[in-house]
């Protein structure tokens, strides 16, 4: 399934139960509940629907008894889905419907679901443009800085963060070779609040000392940590969701267990739940040896 790539806490939504939506006020004049992400990078799309019951059950291990269509509002272009059943641990039905198919960058598509007596909850989604994910060379001025940008025709970008992953000696082999046993550390800063903008790029900077030092504190707490081996560095990475505008999380953030609530981050039409147009972007930077060595980590050798 395509969706967790996203990254996004509404994967999460996804796999949850039924239960949620059917809270709030007067729940069950609608008929369905829907959750997904349109992914232009994602050669098959995924939304979640969930029936909106008087009830609470497991569900019947079968397909709903309702229509799935996606239509692309440029061209008037529709595409049937299918409802795939699946059923979890605990007995509790869940319906996915896929298509494959790659959203258009920059379309708009309307997803409505009906039931057998013509109820329709349905949804516009705004696939966002195309954008481009560019790592510069380090800047080592004074400490080694990193920098990326991100360029194109950009609504909105979210969950932007920096893994930095070491590794580290917890002890040696048994003499006369003594070889170094590691163990592994990672390390993800969520960095939205560092990005600056400015026209349609994006741009992020990435301080690799004050980072060590944070990596430093949290690995000096672990058990037989050999301080004068060093930290290795093994990959610095940056991420980042390229989004449409209707990511609007409440104050807490991507936390799954408020988006599933009822009227937070919504925008599907006589229903609940929340579709979304958004994609990953990526990449690690290849850091040569000398300028690892500019800063408190070892290079990788």
């Amino acid at each position: 399934m395509n969706i967790p790539v996203l990254g996004l806490c509404l994967a999460a939504c996804l796999l949850m139960g039924c239960e949620e939506d059917v809270a709030g006020p007067d729940p069950f004049q609608f008929p369905y509940s829907m959750w997904g992400v349109l992914n232009p990078l994602a050669d098959t799309q995924f939304v979640r629907v969930f029936p909106i019951e008087t009830s609470l059950s497991p569900g019947l291990p079968q397909p709903l008894d309702a229509s799935f269509i996606s239509e692309d509002l440029s061209t008037g272009a529709t595409l049937a889905w299918r409802d795939s059943v699946v059923v979890d641990t605990t007995g509790v039905v869940g319906h996915i419907f896929y298509r494959p198919f790659q959203p258009e960058w920059g379309r708009q598509y309307r997803l409505a679901i009906t039931d057998a007596n013509g109820a329709t909850s349905q949804v516009e989604v705004d696939v966002p443009e195309q954008a481009t994910l560019v790592l510069h060379e380090p800047d080592t001025t004074r400490n080694v800085m990193l920098s990326a940008t991100v360029q194109g025709e950009i609504q909105q970008l979210i969950q932007s963060e920096v893994e930095i992953y070491v590794s580290y000696v917890v002890g040696f082999s048994p003499p006369p070779i003594a070889v170094p046993i590691f163990d592994f550390y990672r390390h993800v800063v969520p960095y939205d609040e560092f990005l600056r903008r400015a026209g349609n790029d994006w741009t992020i900077n990435i301080d690799l000392e004050r980072n060590y030092q944070r990596i430093f504190s949290d690995v000096s707490r672990k058990e037989n940590f050999i301080a004068s081996q060093g930290i290795r560095l093994l990959l610095v990475e940056f991420r980042v969701i390229v989004a449409n505008t209707s990511w609007m999380p409440p104050e807490e953030g991507f936390d799954p267990n408020i988006l599933v609530q009822p009227g937070v981050m919504e925008n599907v039409e006589n229903g609940f739940g929340f579709v979304g147009g958004g994609y990953r972007l990526g990449r690690p930077w290849t850091l040569p040896f000398e300028v690892v060595e500019k800063t408190s980590f070892i290079p990788n050798r």
